[in-house]
C-alpha cells in the first residue's frame, strides 16, 4: 500500500476549497428548512420538504465535499492529475451548487420548472466533472504510483456508481417536471448514490488515508483487494433483482444482507483501527470518524428494523443515519485535516523558489503559523460536540420522537454556523499569514546590500 503523498502534486488552493466551502452553507441552509418546516421537516420521507433535505444533504453537503477531496487525493496519492482542473471547476463548482438549489425548490414547490432546469444544471455539473476525470484516469494510467490499487479500485466504482446514480436520478426528475409515470428507480438511485458513491468512496479514503493522518495499522490485504470489487457487484445483482419479476424477495434481501455485512465487517475494522492507534489521544478528526464507524454498526438493526414490516419509519432512520451520521460525519472530520492542510501548504508555497535567501526563509517561517494553529483543537472539538448532539437528534427526529423534530433544525444551524467560523477563521489566518510575508519581504527589499 502507498503510504506516503506526494504533496509537490497538490492543485491550486482554488481547486478544491471551493467546493469544501459548500459544507457550511448547504447545512446551514438545510438547517433553516428544517427550523422553518418543524415537524413535517422528518414526517415523511416522501414529503417535500424531506426530499429537498435529502438533496441539500446528498448534493450539497456531501457531494460537494466529496468531488473536491477526490480531485485532491487523486493527485497526491495517485499521480493522477486531472487535465485542465482550474477550468473545470470554475464551471461545475457554479453547476453543481445551483442546480442543488434548483433541485430543493423544485421539491419545496412542486415546480416543474425547477425540476427540469435542475437537471440540465446538474447534469451538466456531472458530465463535465466525470468525463474529465475518466480521462484522466486513463490518460495517467501507466503513471499511477505502486502500491495506489487500494484507493483506485474504490475509486474507479465510486465514480460509476456516481454516474448511474446521476443517471436514474435525472430521469426521476425529469420525469417529474413533464409530469410523466415515474420509473420504479428510486431504490437503485438511492442504494447506487450512498452505497456505491459515498460508500465505496469512502471507504478508499480510509484504506490509504487513516493509515497516514491517524496513524494506525493498514488494513488487512484481503480486505483492501476484495471488499472494493464485492460491493459493485452485490449492488449490480440487487438492481437485477429489482427489476426482475417474479423472484423471490428474499433473494433480494440475501443480497442485501451480504452489502450490509461487507459495510459492518470495513466499518468494524475501522473502529478497531482507531482505537488501537498509535497516538494515544484522540484528535477531533479522531472523533468525528468514531461517530461516522458507530452510525455505520448501527445500520445493522436499523436494516433488521426495516425487514420486519417498519418499513416507512425504519426506511427514514436508516437514511439519517447513513447521510448524516455516516456520511455527514465522516465529511466533517475530514475537512479539520484537509483544510489546514491545504491552508499551511499554500502558505509555505508562497515563500518557496530557488533564488530566495535561506536567511529570508528562516524569517518567513517564523512569521507562518504552524498547520495545528490554523483551526485549533478546542474550536474543533467544540464543533464536533455540536455535530454529535445535532446527528442524534436527527435520528431520534426521524424515529418520531416530536421534541426531535423541533430541535433538529436549530442543532443543524450550530453545528454549520460553528464549523463556518472556524474554516473562516482558518481562511482569515492565511490571509494574515500571507500579508506578513509579503511585509517581511517588502522590508528586506528596503535593506541596503
Amino acid at each position: 500500500m502507498q503510504r506516503a503523498l506526494d504533496f509537490d502534486k497538490t492543485p491550486a488552493l482554488g481547486v478544491p476549497l471551493p467546493f469544501l466551502l459548500n459544507v457550511p452553507l448547504f447545512a446551514l441552509l438545510a438547517g433553516l428548512l428544517a427550523t422553518w418546516a418543524g415537524p413535517e421537516a422528518l414526517a415523511s420521507r416522501w414529503s417535500g420538504t424531506t426530499l429537498a433535505l435529502t438533496h441539500l444533504w446528498t448534493l450539497g453537503i456531501l457531494g460537494s465535499a466529496m468531488l473536491g477531496a477526490l480531485l485532491q487525493i487523486l493527485a497526491v496519492a495517485c499521480n493522477v492529475p486531472t487535465p485542465g482542473i482550474r477550468l473545470l471547476v470554475r464551471w461545475v463548482h457554479p453547476l453543481l451548487t445551483t442546480g442543488t438549489l434548483l433541485l430543493a425548490a423544485g421539491f419545496l414547490w412542486w415546480w416543474s420548472t425547477a425540476w427540469i432546469s435542475a437537471v440540465l444544471f446538474l447534469a451538466s455539473a456531472f458530465v463535465l466533472y466525470l468525463g474529465t476525470v475518466a480521462w484522466g484516469l486513463w490518460r495517467h494510467r501507466q503513471h499511477v504510483y505502486r502500491g495506489a490499487r487500494e484507493i483506485l479500485v474504490p475509486v474507479r466504482g465510486a465514480l460509476a456508481s456516481l454516474a448511474l446514480a446521476v443517471l436514474l436520478g435525472a430521469s426521476l426528475a425529469t420525469a417529474l417536471g413533464l409530469s410523466l409515470a415515474l420509473p420504479d428507480w428510486l431504490g437503485s438511485h438511492v442504494l447506487w448514490g450512498l452505497a456505491g458513491w459515498g460508500g465505496l468512496l469512502l471507504m478508499g479514503m480510509t484504506f490509504q488515508l487513516l493509515p497516514i493522518f491517524q496513524v494506525t495499522e493498514i488494513y488487512p490485504r484481503p480486505m483492501t483487494r476484495w471488499m472494493p470489487l464485492l460491493v459493485p457487484i452485490l449492488l449490480l445483482a440487487w438492481s437485477a433483482l429489482e427489476a426482475t419479476d417474479g423472484l423471490p424477495r428474499l433473494m433480494r434481501e440475501a443480497v442485501e444482507l451480504i452489502l450490509l455485512a461487507a459495510y459492518v465487517l470495513w466499518g468494524a475494522t475501522t473502529l478497531q483501527r482507531l482505537w488501537t492507534r498509535k497516538r494515544p489521544t484522540p484528535e477531533a478528526t479522531t472523533l468525528f470518524w468514531y461517530v461516522s464507524m458507530l452510525s455505520l454498526l448501527a445500520c445493522a438493526p436499523l436494516w433488521i428494523w426495516l425487514t420486519h414490516g417498519h418499513g416507512t419509519q425504519a426506511s427514514l432512520v436508516l437514511g439519517v443515519a447513513i447521510i448524516v451520521g455516516v456520511l455527514g460525519s465522516a465529511v466533517n472530520g475530514m475537512l479539520y485535516k484537509i483544510v489546514p492542510f491545504l491552508l499551511w501548504k499554500h502558505a509555505q508555497d508562497s515563500i518557496s523558489g530557488p533564488n530566495r535567501d535561506p536567511a529570508m526563509a528562516r524569517v518567513y517561517l517564523k512569521v507562518l503559523p504552524k498547520m495545528a494553529t490554523y483551526i485549533g483543537e478546542t474550536a474543533a472539538r467544540t464543533q464536533w460536540a455540536a455535530h454529535l448532539a445535532m446527528t442524534l437528534c436527527w435520528l431520534l427526529a426521524a424515529a418520531g420522537w416530536q421534541a426531535a423534530r423541533h430541535a433538529a433544525g436549530p442543532l443543524l444551524i450550530v453545528s454549520a454556523l460553528l464549523l463556518a467560523f472556524n474554516l473562516g477563521r482558518a481562511l482569515l489566518r492565511y490571509r494574515r499569514a500571507l500579508r506578513a510575508v509579503a511585509e517581511a519581504a517588502a522590508s528586506h527589499a528596503r535593506q541596503p546590500l
